[in-house]
């Protein structure tokens, strides 16, 4: 991709999809929230642990295995494992998966807004682009137009037809016409170094844009703002986020809630170990009756030692400083805002499709109406350079109907883009895709 030399915006929002920092950053966010759910959802499972010590006793000490006192030096094993799952908690396990879930749509819904934000401001700039050269183009033509003019001026000086202030007014207008082409160009490489930018290029890459064939259509229908609401309200992530962020925050009430209901647990443990000062009674003495005694195998007290448990556990919560009534009311406050924040997407959606349904209907009329304007000025122009050509009107009023000739044209520049970008942003709301 970088070593591409003509970039359509097709290649352009592509490569901000890719290598955009902050989409990147945001899909880290979804990230760590599908991590999230996923914990959420294998806490419910049993936990599983074991364990194993090894150790050394010296001077007195009881043996644990034959609770008598040693003043040997005594060697401990022991081994175990052990069990234990939540059987009811008020359902905040359940409730906890369901908020994590939300939460994870949100981020994704999140992380899609980010990117149709940048694919909006690189349309934006692309268009810009687009414009700057074109209005490049119609400030060389005026210049070329006015270097024609100096030199058939100065041919008529020369020859004693025109006095010399003619030429030198000629001269002063392609000299400001120069500065304009300056002042366009400068604002052509700005708007690439802004484009460089937006796609996190290096300010010296060098790259042109590849400007694809608009046509404006003669009639314009309005589209039905409700209508376009509706589709957008279903597909932007904008009003999506809101409404997972509003469940995920009716969730975390009812966990809040969860904190007054019973805890019923259950727990299991089996263990075994060794002690070396334990031995094993092989025998009685039949005269002293005295038992006899020899080591205790390893494997053996391993076998022999084996300990099983389980028990269950139920906590009522009775009074906890208030914890569980307050976490409830920040809870509920929660869901309020979330509620207000929904509504907010939702009024603010609705507003930007009805501006952006007026802004693109007026663009059509402007640029409707600055067609027009430019097709009279051009007549115009061409009936006043016939009479200039005969020195029948002067050289002040031959430069005044060019320069507004190219403002109209200029004008008519502005209006084309600005109504393409418009239908644009109602495309956009409509789920289509952004781009020529």
């Amino acid at each position: 991709m970088i070593a591409q030399q003509s970039w359509s915006l097709k290649d352009c929002l592509k490569h901000a999809a890719e290598n955009n920092l902050t989409i990147k950053q945001a899909a880290l966010n979804t990230s760590l929230s599908k991590n999230a759910l996923t914990q959420s959802k294998l806490a419910v499972l049993p936990s599983f642990n074991t364990n194993a010590s090894h150790s050394f006793n010296f001077g007195r000490s009881v043996d644990p295995y034959t609770n008598t006192f040693t003043l040997d030096k005594v060697r401990n094993n022991n081994f175990g494992a052990s069990t234990s799952v939540t059987l009811f908690a008020g359902f905040q396990n359940i409730n906890n998966i369901r908020m994590s879930n939300y939460d994870y749509l949100a981020s994704k819904y999140d992380t899609e807004k980010i990117a149709n934000d940048i694919s909006i401001n690189i349309i934006t700039a692309f268009l810009q682009l687009m414009y700057n050269k074109e209005l490049v183009e119609v400030n060389e033509d005026k210049l070329a137009l006015s270097r024609l003019q100096v030199n058939r001026v100065s041919e008529m000086v020369d020859v004693g037809r025109l006095p010399k202030g003619n030429l030198l007014d000629t001269e002063s207008q392609m000299a400001q016409e120069e500065l304009q082409l300056i002042n366009v160009q400068n604002q052509l490489d700005i708007a690439f170094l802004n484009m460089k930018q937006l796609l996190d290029l290096d300010a010296s890459y060098s790259f042109d844009i590849t400007v694809p064939e608009l046509s404006i259509p003669e009639s314009y229908a309005v589209r039905n703002s409700e209508e376009l609401y509706k589709t957008a309200s279903g597909n932007l992530p904008d009003v999506k986020s809101a409404i997972a962020k509003v469940q995920s925050a009716e969730r975390s009430l009812a966990i809040a809630q969860g904190g007054r209901s019973p805890r019923l647990s259950l727990f299991g443990s089996i263990g075994t170990g060794y002690s070396d000062a334990r031995q094993k009674i092989t025998g009685v003495d039949s005269l002293s009756l005295v038992p006899t005694y020899s080591n205790y195998p390893f494997e053996e007290q391993l076998e022999d030692n084996v300990s099983q448990s389980f028990s269950f556990s139920l906590s009522i919560p009775i009074f906890n400083a208030w914890q569980v009534n307050s976490s409830i009311s920040r809870a509920k406050i929660g869901v309020l805002q979330s509620q207000y924040n929904l509504q907010q997407a939702e009024n603010q959606l609705r507003k930007q499709i009805e501006q952006a349904n007026a802004d693109a209907l007026a663009a059509h009329k402007k640029y409707l109406a600055s067609q027009k304007s430019v097709q009279a000025l051009l007549e115009s122009f061409r009936y006043t350079e016939e009479k200039y050509n005969v020195e029948l009107v002067s050289t002040y009023e031959y430069n005044d109907a060019k320069n507004r000739l190219f403002q109209a044209e200029a004008d008519l520049l502005q209006a084309k883009y600005d109504y393409i970008f418009k239908t644009k942003i109602l495309d956009f709301y409509t789920g289509n895709e952004l781009t020529f």
